[in-house]
Order: C-alpha cells, then sequence, then structure tokens
C-alpha cells in the first residue's frame, strides 16, 4: 500500500511540470506547421514578400520543386533561415 502512494503522490508532483512541458512543445509545433503550410512570409525588415515555395538547394547539393519547410529527400535536413530578395536581410524559420 505503501508503494501505490507513492507513486500516485510523484504522479501528482509531476503531471503539472509535463502538462507545461506538452503545452510548450505543443506550441513550437503550432507555429512550424502553420509556416509550413504558408506559401510567403513578410520580410520583418523590408516588408517584402518572400516565397516559400519554388526551386530550392539543399546544403548537400540537392535541387528540387518544393515548399522551404520539407525535409531533403537525400539527408533529411530542414533549413533554419530564408533570405529575402529584396534587401537581403534573413529571416529565422521555426524548427520542428
Amino acid at each position: 500500500m505503501n508503494q501505490v502512494v507513492w507513486d500516485v503522490t510523484l504522479w501528482t508532483l509531476a503531471s503539472p511540470i509535463y502538462l507545461v512541458r506538452w503545452v510548450v512543445r505543443l506550441l513550437r509545433r503550432w507555429r512550424f506547421w502553420r509556416m509550413a503550410y504558408t506559401p510567403a512570409i513578410t520580410c520583418g525588415f523590408c516588408g517584402a514578400t518572400i516565397w516559400l515555395v519554388g526551386i530550392w538547394r539543399c546544403g548537400c547539393g540537392f535541387q528540387a520543386a518544393s515548399h522551404l519547410l520539407r525535409p531533403c529527400p537525400i539527408c533529411g535536413r530542414l533549413p533554419r533561415m530564408v533570405r529575402c530578395f529584396a534587401c537581403g536581410s534573413t529571416e529565422k524559420l521555426p524548427e520542428l
């Protein structure tokens, strides 16, 4: 009986922590998936449109016509930033 009480106590104390971690992870993934289904974003510096759908080249050299936030079929990497063609500044992309 002592073990059951100890397990219930630990579960009760750990549940709020796990809930907060789950909500934070859900918000990060929501931000990523929301941008993964968006065809364009706005540059934070000049306000120009940065298209995320087009021909992209991965760091491994593979080139494909797709959305920028699709994993490379060769190496599986995702880009971390995108450059604005109007002003040259970079925008950080959300990570999965």
